[in-house]
């Protein structure tokens, strides 16, 4: 508010700062993909080969065999083919992945990795690495006590 110069050192910009490494590991979770999101996948690939497949059979049919009318069989196909459509089981997966996601970051809880997610629910134990590495983020040791008088700071460090 008054006159002079301000010197300012930037440490970090944007893209390197605490923020954007967080927003950089949210976008590589959403990215990557559960076991059961894969099985999923593989399984609507197939029943959508199956689905028209069973549409084209029921075209030809009612077409060809039953000698029915091109747009009577195609109505039948194509309801064939809806109904088996398997769409709503490649929706669903992701749909929930998302939903969980995002109430996970609401309470404070960020995933970087939706398989090992997935797998955390067998874990029986959790060890905490007391040092600041979860909470500054930084590695670094806080403070050193020697039970023993004979040996000082400097000694445990060597």
């Amino acid at each position: 508010n008054g006159e002079g110069s301000v010197t300012v050192e930037v440490k970090k910009t944007g893209k390197d700062s605490f923020l954007s490494g967080v927003i950089k590991l949210v976008q590589e979770a959403q990215e990557s993909k559960s076991r059961t999101q894969n099985l999923a996948n593989r399984a609507a690939f197939w029943l959508t080969i199956i689905g028209i497949s069973a549409g084209i059979i029921t075209l030809v049919v009612w077409l060809v065999v039953l000698d029915r009318e091109f747009v009577f069989s195609l109505e039948r196909s194509v309801t064939v083919m809806v109904i088996t459509c398997p769409h709503a089981l490649g929706l669903a997966i992701p749909l929930v992945v998302a939903v969980s996601t995002a109430i996970s970051a609401r309470n404070g809880l960020l995933i970087r990795n939706r398989a090992a997610f997935e797998r955390a629910r067998n874990i029986d134990a959790i060890i905490f690495d007391k040092t600041g590495t979860l909470t500054k983020g930084e590695f670094g040791v806080t403070n050193i006590l020697s039970l023993s008088k004979e040996i000082n700071e400097s000694e445990l460090l060597k």
